[in-house]
This record gives structure tokens, sequence and C-alpha cells, in this order.
């Protein structure tokens, strides 16, 4: 049952995904800037991580803030390359084809991360079918890219 409802949550998470980032490309055409749409999500992000983080009341969460290894930081500046990105690509190369590119992406990543257990990930050795289910996804990816 709990498996079942953290597909649900994930394909709503998809849903809200490919929503919000065509939002951001809107708020950086009223703005005339992918940068300040950017900073725009990331400030009204951050607001609600706070009111969210101050409601449950987590605050010994803050004391370990130096036991965290400082490469991994980089999640910020890879959200923010996100959200950049995705803002500035969606006008010029539509969200279909973003979408399906970054999906690959994501697909050809999860099966190394997960194949070698990189960044405490549990390992999920690679197996044909893996393989083939990404070849698949990618030659997808290029038929449904490809000029009509």
């Amino acid at each position: 049952m709990q498996t079942a409802l953290f597909f649900v949550i994930s394909l709503g998470l998809g849903i809200m995904l490919a929503i919000y980032m065509p939002m951001n490309s809107s708020v950086a055409l009223h703005l005339g800037s992918t940068l300040a749409a950017t900073i725009t999500f990331f400030s009204v992000a951050l607001l609600t991580a706070l009111i969210v983080f101050i409601s449950l009341g987590q605050y010994d969460a803050l004391s370990k803030i130096g036991s965290v290894p400082p490469w991994l930081y980089l999640t910020g500046v890879f959200s923010a390359a996100m959200v950049f990105g995705m803002t500035f690509l969606i006008p010029k190369i539509g969200i279909r084809q973003l979408f399906i590119l970054t999906l690959t992406g994501q697909i050809l990543t999860a099966l190394l991360l997960g194949h070698f257990g990189f960044l405490g990930l549990p390992k999920d050795p690679m197996s044909t079918a893996k393989v083939i289910g990404a070849v698949l996804v990618i030659l997808g990816a290029i038929f449904s890219t490809l000029p009509s």
C-alpha cells in the first residue's frame, strides 16, 4: 500500500514538474529575464521551505549542517542550473523535446548511479532488460524530437 502511495506521489511530482517549469518560463517572459525568473523562483521556494520547516519544528537538523561534506552542497548549483536552463530552453526548443531529452539524461544517469551505488544509493545492478529499456527510451526520444 505504501509503495503504491509513493508511486502516485512520484507521478504527481512529474506532473508538477511539467507544469511549474513552463510557468517559470512565463515569469521570465513577463520579467524579460531568465535570471530574474530564476531568482524569483528560488525566493518563493525558500520562503515555502522556511514555512514548512518552521511548521514541522525540525530545528535540531540545522546543528548538523557542518557534518555534510561540502561537495554535496553542489546540489544548490545543480538546482539553479536546472531551473535556469529549463526556463531558458522551454521557449527555444519546446516543452516536449526538453522533457524527453532531460528524461533520457535522467534514465541514463540513474542506470549508472544505481549500478555502481554512487552517492550512497542502494546498488541496482544493470541487466539486459534495463539496458534494452534505456535504449528504447533513447530511440523514442530521438524519434519524438525529429522534425515532422
